[in-house]
């Protein structure tokens, strides 16, 4: 697990507003992250380019991060060492639904705003509650979408459900459940290395099977990792076959760099951007959209939406910097304003596209799927 703080940027500011307190503030936010999930540099730009180098977004003030970047087993020590930290104003967390429901009851217990951007499918009715804004699109939705996909060909009663250990099992039994309403019958295999994993490294073997059994459609819901390879291993079959693929972390460029020539395969994802604006550009100054995915484009989102509400916040009476602490438990007496913060941005617009909390979900429906 590794740790890192920014160096504080000096924010060129067009001018200074100060509000309710003597001198500009520094304030900070811990980002949590399962290794691999978020690239450090990206970190790094959305929060010069997007909130020290903007002053639209905090005025006058600064925003700081405490980086904590752990294994995809190590959930109880990423707590251990948000814990560890002072000061903290809100937390993005980034990482499988396991680690989330971990740092969701921190961020309860200290009263501190937590913007979620799962790397997985989880259950959203168990993540977003309390202190904590899931940042990306519901499962549900993208489970209803599926469903609907699927079903729109009458022909077909069977489908088969790939899937891994780091999906919520909810989220899965949703699926089924909105496939049987459909008359459409699933099976389920699991694809990652695992004991108790109903597919063996001979995929292929499988798929033959299912061949037999004339079920020609495949939803996979996995990480970027076992998707991919079960991608991989399938591509000799791929022609017998129409895979739809649930955006989990994937690009659209990773899901082509393992599907041959004329395979019949579909990413379901939420939109990312569609035109090189100077803004898009400002994060990513490459622009190659089929790179992007769309975890990247919500964590920036993320950033930004936490430092609105921060500056929002500085507006109301008795706001006070972060003061929350594990030892001794103290909660940050401000948490709620900044979250109610949150929860009241509409139609912010990020020159990138519009945030807006929905508030029968609570996520960002800063995207469409």
């Amino acid at each position: 697990m590794t740790t890192s703080k920014t160096v504080k940027e000096v924010a060129f500011v067009y001018w200074l507003v100060i509000v309710g307190c003597s001198s500009a503030l520094d304030l900070t936010v811990g980002v949590i992250t399962e290794a691999g999930s978020v690239n450090s540099s990206l970190i790094d730009v959305a929060f010069a380019r997007r909130v020290n180098y903007n002053w639209r977004v905090l005025q006058g003030h600064t925003l700081s991060y405490v980086h904590v970047n752990v294994s995809s087993c190590s959930s109880h020590q990423a707590v251990r060492t948000v814990c560890s930290e002072s000061g903290l104003s809100g937390l993005i967390g980034v990482g499988s639904c396991s680690l989330l429901d971990e740092v969701s009851s921190l961020s309860k217990s200290l009263q501190l705003p937590l913007i979620a951007l799962p790397t997985g499918l989880c259950d959203s009715a168990r993540l977003s509650k309390d202190m904590t804004i899931v940042g990306s699109h519901s499962s549900e939705n993208i489970v209803a979408a599926a469903a609907s996909i699927v079903t729109s060909d009458s022909i077909i009663s069977s489908v088969a459900v790939f899937y891994d250990g780091l999906q919520s099992t909810t989220v899965l039994q949703n699926l089924q459940s909105s496939l049987s309403s459909a008359g459409v019958s699933s099976l389920t295999f699991r694809v990652d290395d695992t004991v108790n994993a109903s597919v063996t490294p001979d995929l292929v073997h499988h798929l033959k099977r299912l061949v037999k059994k004339k079920v020609f459609k495949l939803l996979l819901l996995a990480s970027p990792r076992n998707a991919l390879s079960a991608r991989q291993e399938a591509a000799v079959m791929q022609q017998n076959y129409f895979w739809l693929v649930l955006d989990t972390g994937l690009s659209k460029a990773d899901v082509l760099s393992v599907t041959p020539a004329n395979a019949n395969v579909a990413l379901l994802r939420s939109s990312v951007f569609t035109e090189c604006t100077a803004a898009v550009m400002d994060v990513f100054p490459q622009c190659q959209t089929d790179w992007l995915r769309t975890l990247d484009a919500r964590f920036v989102d993320a950033v930004e939406a936490m430092a609105k509400a921060l500056n929002d916040s500085l507006l109301d009476p008795g706001f006070s910097p972060g003061n929350a602490s594990c030892a001794p438990l103290r909660h940050w007496t401000s948490g709620s304003t900044v979250l109610n913060r949150l929860m009241s941005i509409s139609d912010y617009d990020t020159q990138r596209g519009l945030i807006s909390f929905n508030s029968s979900t609570r996520h960002f429906s800063s995207q469409r799927v």
